[in-house]
C-alpha cells in the first residue's frame, strides 16, 4: 500500500462549528472534539511572534485528513488566510533539517509554530511556494498523540502542539 505524502490538508475558517457542520453534511465527514491551545507563532520573514489561542480540529475519516482551524491572530491563521486551503500538512523527522533544505530550495517560511515563545518549533508552515502553495512540516514528535485524537475523536493531552 503505498503512503500519502501529505496527511492533512489545513482549512483556517471563520466560524469553526459552521465549518463542521457545512463539512458534515457536504462530504459525509465526523470530526474529532476540537482543541483549545495556546501557541506561539513566529514569522520569519516579518520577525512577528504572537502567543495566540488556536482552535483546530481533524476530520475522521482515512488519511489525507480535513483539520480545521479557526481564524485568529494576525498571522497565518488570521481571517486573510480563511476561506480556502492553507496548505498541505505531512510528517517531518528533522524539522531544523527542513528548515535548512528549504532555506537551500529558496521556499520561504511564514510560520514556526511551537508549544510556548522561545521552544523550539514542532511545525513549519512555508510561503506559498511558486505554485502558489504552502506546506505544513509537522514533527513526527506529535504524530502518536495526533492519531490518537483522530482515532478516538478526544485530544489525550492538554494541549495541541
Amino acid at each position: 500500500m503505498l503512503t500519502a505524502p501529505y496527511y492533512h490538508i489545513g482549512i483556517v475558517v471563520h466560524n469553526y462549528k459552521e465549518a463542521i457542520a457545512h463539512y458534515s453534511n457536504v462530504l459525509d465527514l465526523k470530526f474529532t472534539q476540537p482543541t483549545d491551545s495556546v501557541l506561539c507563532i513566529e514569522n520569519p520573514q516579518t520577525q512577528q511572534t504572537e502567543s495566540i489561542q488556536v482552535v483546530a480540529l481533524y476530520s475522521r475519516t482515512r488519511p489525507p485528513y480535513l483539520e480545521l482551524i479557526q481564524a485568529n491572530g494576525n498571522g497565518i491563521f488570521s481571517e486573510k488566510n480563511a476561506g480556502r486551503i492553507l496548505y498541505f500538512g505531512m510528517w517531518e523527522p528533522d524539522i531544523e533539517g527542513r528548515i535548512k533544505k528549504l532555506k537551500q530550495q529558496g521556499i520561504g517560511i511564514e510560520a514556526l509554530i511551537s508549544s510556548e515563545c522561545g521552544k523550539p518549533a514542532n511545525a513549519i508552515i512555508t510561503a506559498p511556494d511558486k505554485m502558489g502553495v504552502r506546506m505544513e512540516y509537522l514533527s513526527t514528535s506529535l504524530r502518536v498523540v495526533t492519531e490518537a485524537w483522530i482515532l478516538t475523536g478526544k485530544y489525550p493531552l492538554s494541549s495541541h502542539m
